[in-house]
């Protein structure tokens, strides 16, 4: 099948054009430094002068922290100068406690405590991430567009099994390995700490997709390929959320260490493929299709929302754990009818006296239907009285005649 463009905007590029090709970590160049870990303002001083931290670490990490026959917690106290004590795995409590002369010496024991859980959670499997959904209105209609005109030139190794599905189309601005409903219920929590760096919590974000590019070094043995993501304010948001859930210590694999928050949008990627034909190959030549479509205008959208997900798919997209809300979004998820509702509402309820469900409704019919039946009922009853009494002072009269005819016969 010939090769076709999508409109007058998407023209086929010059073979000498350089490819959009990008560095596969997604970490960025930005020079910040760390904020405070928040657990530092909680250092207390003892009665004897000295330095007390308590931290709620979770027990999956005890051990690690112990290391073996004791040596890394050791090491964490002869470098730091302190004492550190865990709980035995057989204790209820989650508290690991710091103790020092100083309150530097807390703090440093602290921040080598959060390095070797880092390191522990880095060897977890991401469990969440955070995500604006983009699987609605203009780029949906674009994606798949593009979709079907790829599919339809029939490039090598291309297939639709390489594609995301279109209900979770959607950007990532971090992932998470949170261990159990405590650990989820904080990702919650944090989430919402994240609304101070919103733009504006009262106005939705811009966001302009426009773009291919591939997270490796040769088009010819791609493994993700992605659209690029146009939005100052959102970058700027997504990088200090993720500062923000570094100092959490819930950060998994490359978010641990990242500076900076690569947004993309995945249009294509491999293990989508391996996901439906196990023996398959472990990339795709993209060439083609970044020759062809490079500068492919998705179109633009409006983020009011960010989600924090599980991984896994549900619905229409993925499990939603919690979700800040902003801009439009946020003014109407408390749920309370605005006030031209409520005055509809009002006229209804006068009009009709009070606003009834289908039950009540029936429920009145019924009752109505009663009253009226026994209403006939003892209209009925009172009418068959009426006529017995007639009947019974009928037959008396006729007995009081019976009597004077018998004085009558017996006179004469």
């Amino acid at each position: 099948m010939g090769d076709t463009v999508l409109d007058s905007s998407v023209q086929p590029m010059s073979l000498k054009r350089p490819l959009n090709v990008v560095p596969e970590d997604v970490g960025g160049d930005t020079k910040r430094g760390k904020p405070d870990d928040p657990a530092a303002s909680n250092i207390e001083q003892t009665p004897n002068g000295d330095y007390k931290l308590t931290l709620k670490i979770n027990k999956t990490f005890f051990s690690g922290l112990v290391g073996p026959n004791g040596g890394t917690q050791r090491y964490i106290e002869k470098k730091t100068k302190t004492e550190v004590t865990i709980p035995q795995p057989n204790d209820k409590s989650n508290d690991v406690v710091i103790k020092g002369q100083q309150r530097d010496q807390v703090c440093a024991a602290l921040r080598e405590v959060r390095n070797r859980i880092a390191a522990l959670r880095k060897k977890l499997r991401p469990t969440h991430f955070l995500a604006v959904a983009l699987n609605t209105g203009q780029v949906l209609e674009r994606f798949l567009e593009l979709k079907k005109t790829i599919l339809e030139a029939q490039f090598p190794s291309i297939s639709k099994e390489l594609f995301i599905q279109e209900r979770t189309i959607h950007l990532t601005l971090g992932i998470y390995a949170l261990i159990d409903d405590d650990e989820l219920q904080r990702a919650v929590q944090e989430l919402e700490t994240c609304r101070s760096f919103l733009p504006d919590p009262k106005s939705p974000i811009d966001i302009k997709v426009k773009g291919l590019e591939i997270m490796h070094e040769f088009p010819s043995s791609t493994r993700i390929l992605y659209a690029k993501i146009e939005s100052p304010e959102l970058q700027k948001f997504a990088d200090q959320c993720l500062a923000h859930f570094q100092t959490t210590g819930l950060c998994a694999k490359d978010n641990i260490d990242n500076e900076s928050v690569k947004l993309h949008m995945t249009v294509m990627n491999n293990r989508y493929r391996k996901e439906v034909i196990k023996k398959c190959a472990k990339s795709f030549d993209s060439t083609r299709i970044l020759q062809r479509f490079g500068d492919f205008d998705f179109g633009s959208v409006q983020c009011q929302v960010v989600h924090l997900c599980a991984m896994q798919r549900e619905n229409d997209f993925y499990k939603i754990a919690g979700s800040l809300k902003f801009g439009r979004e946020e003014s109407e998820i408390s749920g309370e009818p605005k006030a031209s509702e409520e005055s509809k509402i009002s006229e209804d309820s006068k009009a009709s006296g009070g606003l009834k469900t289908s039950e009540e409704l029936q429920s009145s019919e019924e009752s109505k239907t009663s009253e009226k039946s026994n209403t006939l009922k003892e209209s009925k009853t009172s009418k068959e009285s009426k006529t017995s009494e007639k009947s019974k002072n009928s037959d008396m009269m006729t007995f009081e005649e019976f009597k004077k005819l018998q004085k009558k016969k017996k006179d004469s």
